[in-house]
């Protein structure tokens, strides 16, 4: 049997270029989230009332990890704070640990950050600036390491539907770009899931 696929710190010209492609999109989603909310800033709170929330959350995972040729499956699990103010974009704070296991690596982050987020017609896109540490674990000995940890930035956006008041589907993409050294990797998570509201600080309207 042959080894399994080796890192790809040696990346040739086209993985480099899809790798800028991939960190380009995440600005381009971020920058798109931020223009819709205060494009739609007129509609998006006519009846928000001052006030913040809790939101718990937990969301299936598929990650591409950068490292072979194969896609990690697990799970994301969260916390998000928000404060509404009086204005289209809600400012508010997010923790989330997330795990993924494939054939080659494991890789569990451990990312906060800011949330910013609006309201339009029901639906709540919003866009994350996340940071903190990366672990990654070879399911093979060929590095000559079973694991390492690394600084970790996150950029993504996404978008919740309401279900029931308190009960939203949630879905996001994350970019992610490892502290690597001599060159960095990429992962990029796609996450499915639902959040469940807890309201404090006053009642508000959506």
């Amino acid at each position: 049997m042959g080894e399994p696929a080796q890192p790809k710190f040696a990346a040739s010209r086209q993985e480099l270029m899809v790798s800028k492609f991939n960190r380009a999109l995440c600005g381009i989603i971020f920058a798109a989230l931020i223009g819709a909310a205060i494009q739609g800033g007129a509609q998006a709170l006519p009846t928000v009332q001052r006030g913040a929330e809790f939101d718990g959350f937990a969301q299936g995972t598929m990650l591409s990890p950068d490292w072979g040729q194969t896609h990690d499956y697990g799970f994301s699990l969260g916390l998000d704070y928000t404060r509404f103010l009086s204005r289209p974009l809600q400012p508010g704070l997010e923790l989330r640990f997330s795990r993924a296991t494939g054939r080659t690596v494991n890789e569990n982050t451990y990312l906060g950050g800011l949330k910013l987020q609006t309201t339009i017609h029901g639906i709540h896109p919003y866009a994350l600036v996340l940071a903190g540490r990366g672990t990654i674990q070879f399911n093979y000995t060929a590095v000559g390491v079973s694991s390492e940890s690394f600084f970790v930035l996150g950029l993504g956006g996404g978008a919740e539907f309401n279900l029931t008041r308190a009960l939203k589907l949630r879905g996001d993409f994350v970019s992610q770009h490892w502290n690597v050294l001599p060159n960095a990797l990429t992962p990029a998570a796609l996450n499915v899931g639902v959040s469940y509201v807890l309201p404090v600080h006053g009642r508000r309207e959506r």
